[in-house]
């Protein structure tokens, strides 16, 4: 059961919890602007009170996601040694599998328990950007003892930026900019899959462990599938942690650092976790949604006034993901502090 809204029917809410919108994004794939722009202005008002919400009727097929659950499972049943020959730190362009403990979120102590596989946009060692050495730009790593992870997730990945591509759209039209301002800014983007596995964790324990400690993500948006169990927690503007529950046909929505940086935080960026008292190992595929490198990021002019000052300095996405993964990843705070050492030489 579900109850219904003002928006209906673009937006429901999840039976008990009026905070967990629920989007249907079927409007989009029609040839009716005016519906669109219906669904954009109701998706809008979502990310204006809530910085999350869930998507169904959003296309990706069941196909791929069973695939993609049966290789995530698999991988992370591969012996360790196959894992760590393609460790994250091993690769130049940030690619492979994240061990337990690589990753500490940010003014955090507790590292994560979870472990990780990451890849993003297959990039050749021939492409222009690779060749510049542009950070986050490159090849992924396949672990060798599972051939089809490769085009399992790659099919996943195209799916999922489409989609992404999509319900940017709608954020262009809801925030009142052209409807291909976030397509041009996505042409080559840093988006980045990541499967994971969390072990069950002591129920209440914080304090020595836990999946994934709170944090936002970097970018436009992010999407999550719980694939076998629940565990992911939202905070809500009110600073309530809120159980997002597993519910079939969706994904779980978050909106990221850069969507609250253009929007001088009209838009939030949404603090998230992970605590797994799920009693079993839980399983999660992830997109994240973020600008090319060399994308310009700052509030955008309809969102700094007199009252509302501009909250963030210009930078780019390049530089905004190199100072975050930085600040998180075990193997970039060596790798930066011998880059700072040698500069000091």
């Amino acid at each position: 059961m579900s109850r219904t809204s003002d928006y209906s029917p673009y937006i429901r809410y999840h039976a008990g919890d009026q905070r967990i919108p629920i989007v249907s994004l079927a409007a989009f794939r029609t040839r009716d602007e005016l519906r669109k722009r219906e669904l954009a202005q109701a998706l809008g008002k979502v990310c204006r009170e809530n910085g999350y919400f869930y998507v169904e009727h959003h296309g990706v097929s069941e196909d791929v996601l069973t695939a993609a659950a049966a290789a995530v499972h698999e991988f992370f049943d591969l012996p360790l040694a196959h894992k760590m020959a393609i460790n994250i730190a091993k690769s130049p362009f940030h690619r492979g599998y994240v061990p337990a403990g690589e990753e500490t979120a940010y003014g955090s102590t507790i590292k994560d328990i979870k472990e990780a596989f990451d890849m993003a946009l297959e990039l050749g060692l021939d492409d222009p950007d690779v060749r510049a050495g542009k950070f986050f730009h490159g090849p992924n790593a396949w672990p060798a003892a599972q051939p089809l992870l490769r085009p399992t997730l790659s099919w996943l990945y195209r799916e999922w930026l489409t989609m992404c591509g999509n319900i940017s759209e709608l954020f262009a039209l809801a925030l009142g900019l052209p409807n291909s301002y976030f397509a041009e800014r996505t042409l080559k983007p840093l988006a980045q899959l990541r499967a994971a596995r969390y072990p069950q964790q002591p129920p209440g324990d914080t304090g020595g462990a836990i999946g994934c400690g709170a944090h936002t993500d970097y970018g436009i948006v992010t999407v999550i599938w719980q694939i076998d169990a629940e565990g992911l927690e939202v905070c809500d503007p009110a600073g309530n942690w809120i159980r997002a529950p597993r519910i079939p046909g969706t994904f779980t929505c978050l909106l990221g650092n850069v969507t609250g940086m253009w929007t001088n935080d009209y838009w939030r960026a949404t603090p998230h976790r992970v605590l797994n008292v799920s009693g079993q190992v839980r399983h999660s595929l992830n997109f994240f949604f973020d600008p090319d490198y060399d994308c310009e990021i700052e509030p955008l002019p309809a969102f700094v006034t007199a009252t509302t000052p501009a909250s963030y300095a210009p930078t780019t996405m390049g530089a905004h993901l190199i100072q975050s993964f930085d600040g998180v990843f075990e193997y970039r705070k060596h790798t930066s502090q011998a880059e700072t050492a040698a500069f000091q030489e």
